[in-house]
């Protein structure tokens, strides 16, 4: 079976829900909205069927990674790979060791939102998301440099994983995505051409994007996916210390 990776990149939080939550996805990555960031779907270029996807305006093609990509701007949305065939889940060791806990960089971010772990997420929330129930999901290669935290916790200083990966195996030679406005309901489907096997799903600053990474503090908008919030100081990576530009995935807890 062919298999397709979905790359999350950017502010993206990998929720492992906790015992006795409404859902039992395995993992639930969730999207939120931020000021001047943009949660999109990209695909290489050459994977765009135009006219099979009436629905979807992407926007013109742009380099990165030394390719060539394009995206689609996405709201309040829920996201889903259609055809797939997997049937487990395993996480890797690479995703623990470079996708950073949220408890561990601070402590008092004891649960997050008990709407986030609804099995629909409200519009309200302001949030897009994706579950997992199957895959393999790991870390994208390391950062070249260390990233500190400040004031430090329990996380240590490490190098952090580019972003976060799921690859599953799907049927058929092309995949297929759901996309469902949680205000309206409407449901979209993006079909991509035969062989396509890279999807990413982002949210970051078009800076970020076209990588020409240069805002910084991003970091700190993970807290307010907490119940409670942590009261400020919290830790947050540094300019000169480490991750101060761009946006880094999270998991919980």
């Amino acid at each position: 079976m062919p298999t397709v990776t979905i790359r999350f990149d950017g502010i993206c939080c990998h929720i492992n829900p906790p015992g006795g939550s409404p859902i039992t996805v395995k993992r639930r990555a969730v999207l939120p909205d931020i000021h001047n960031h943009v949660r999109y779907i990209e695909v290489y270029t050459n994977d765009i069927d135009s006219a099979a996807n009436p629905d979807f305006t992407f926007t013109s093609q742009y380099p990165r990674f030394n390719d060539s990509f394009r995206h689609v701007p996405i709201g309040n949305v829920k996201i889903e790979l259609l055809n797939i065939t997997s049937t487990t889940f395993q996480v890797l060791p690479s995703f623990d060791q470079r996708i950073p806990r949220l408890r561990d960089v601070e402590p008092r971010f004891n649960a997050v939102k008990q709407a986030l772990l609804k099995p629909t997420i409200s519009a309200s929330e302001n949030v897009s998301y994706f579950d997992m129930n199957v895959g393999v999901l790991s870390s994208g290669p390391s950062e070249g440099f260390r990233t500190v935290f400040d004031p430090p916790r329990n996380w240590p200083v490490r190098h952090l994983g580019q972003w976060a990966q799921l690859d599953v195996e799907v049927s058929g030679t092309a995949p297929m995505l759901r996309v469902t406005d949680l205000q309206s309901g409407t449901v979209r489907q993006l079909v991509l051409k035969d062989g396509a096997d890279l999807i990413t799903i982002g949210n970051q600053t078009l800076l970020d994007i076209h990588g020409q990474a240069g805002a910084s503090g991003h970091f700190v908008h993970y807290y307010d996916l907490a119940d409670p919030r942590p009261a400020n100081p919290v830790p947050e990576p540094k300019i000169g210390l480490g991750l101060g530009i761009g946006c880094s995935d999270s998991q919980w807890p």
